[in-house]
């Protein structure tokens, strides 16, 4: 069974990778990003856009993962206190 989950975790990671890359080859315009004090190199519209879904999505997982850490000291400390 865990053979079976292994492979379908593997077949999705592959689809994710396959349609990320198609959708950067459609989305192939050249494109510079000015940030406030820097000048990106011009790369494509759609490795842009993935790099930034993926940055957000690090950042959401990040901050997400500071609030769980909050919510379990107060819960210890809450359990300790009875």
């Amino acid at each position: 069974m865990r053979a079976l989950w292994l492979l379908l975790k593997g077949v999705l990671f592959l689809a994710l990778v396959l349609v990320g890359a198609v959708f950067a080859l459609k989305n192939s315009v050249p494109l510079s990003v000015n940030f406030v004090l820097i000048n990106s190199p011009e790369i494509s519209l759609g490795l842009w856009l993935i790099i930034f879904l993926a940055a957000g999505t690090v950042l959401g997982l990040f901050s997400s993962a500071l609030i769980i850490a909050s919510y379990r000291r107060k819960l210890a400390r809450a359990i300790t206190k009875d």
